[in-house]
């Protein structure tokens, strides 16, 4: 009898040992590295501390390398929680079982954004057929708005991507695309819309012009791997569908992170985006 009831205290201290860990684990939340690691950890921060109290669950911000390295930390299962472009969304979805929580929405773009290509005022280029012949500069070959939106935009132009101008290294950052542009490395660049503005503490923005927009895609989602058990997904879902657009405390969260909120999203929200990615041979 005593040795049953050693049994049963045992299992009973064993099974609480694992809810407590499983109640203390660490939620991941891996954002696309469009940025330094130092910029983006700030801007995320308080989105985290919010998601922790709501939750109950500690969520920690993690900041990959590279776009490779995100993409690696989502398969790999390193990460549990992501917040990426539309394309990387898309290009994973592929290949892992992601569900999307909540669509982002921002100052200016809400909740779409664009891509634009960007020279000095003094280059001589005024339209994007003047980009025939000239260096440009892109971001990554997997960034929506530094790269696929503008490859799309310039097919339509008529212009041969593979031919018709010289593709520089990628940068690897939307900032270092800005400079390579100011400082005449590169003829034009392409970037993402709202990231030019973020340049003006770094270059003279009077003397860079927009040469061409992009259209617009839906905007970055966030979203969960299948590991993530689903009572807490749901929780995660329901405190950032919280953070409505234009509300107090959603720009307390969110103003460091340039959002003002999430909205619902579903995966059929990218066929679109899919459709372009395929046309630029990007999935």
């Amino acid at each position: 009898m005593v040795k049953a009831i050693s049994i049963i205290m045992v299992a009973f201290f064993a099974v609480i040992t694992v809810m407590v860990c499983i109640a203390s684990a660490e939620i991941k939340f891996a954002i696309l590295p469009r940025l330094s690691s130092e910029a983006l950890y700030g801007m995320f921060k308080p989105l985290a501390e919010y998601l922790t109290n709501e939750t109950g669950e500690k969520v920690n911000i993690v900041i990959p390398k590279d776009f490779d390295a995100f993409k690696e930390a989502i398969k790999s299962g390193q990460a549990d929680i992501g917040f990426a472009n539309s394309l990387i969304y898309i290009q994973l979805k592929k290949d892992v079982n992601l569900d999307p929580l909540a669509l982002s929405s921002e100052e200016k773009a809400g909740t779409k954004f664009r891509g634009i290509i960007i020279a000095r005022k003094d280059s001589g280029i005024e339209k994007l057929q003047d980009l025939k012949g000239r260096k440009l500069v892109f971001v990554e070959k997997d960034s929506a708005a530094g790269y696929i939106f503008q490859m799309l935009m310039l097919k339509k132009a008529g212009m041969d991507v593979q031919k018709d101008f010289v593709t520089l290294p990628f940068a690897m950052k939307h900032d270092k695309v800005t400079m390579a542009v100011f400082n005449k490395e590169a003829d034009a660049g392409g970037i993402r819309e709202d990231d030019l503005e973020k340049m003006k503490n770094k270059a003279d923005l009077s003397q860079i012009k927009v040469v061409g927009y992009s259209d617009y895609f839906p905007n970055w989602p966030v979203f969960t791997t299948a590991k993530l058990n689903k009572s807490v997904v749901e929780k995660i879902r329901a405190a950032l569908l919280k953070l409505k657009p234009d509300d107090a405390e959603s720009t307390r969260v969110l103003r460091s992170a340039r959002l003002t909120g999430f909205v619902n999203v579903s995966d059929k929200d990218y066929d679109q985006l899919r459709q372009a990615a395929k046309l630029v041979g990007a999935l």
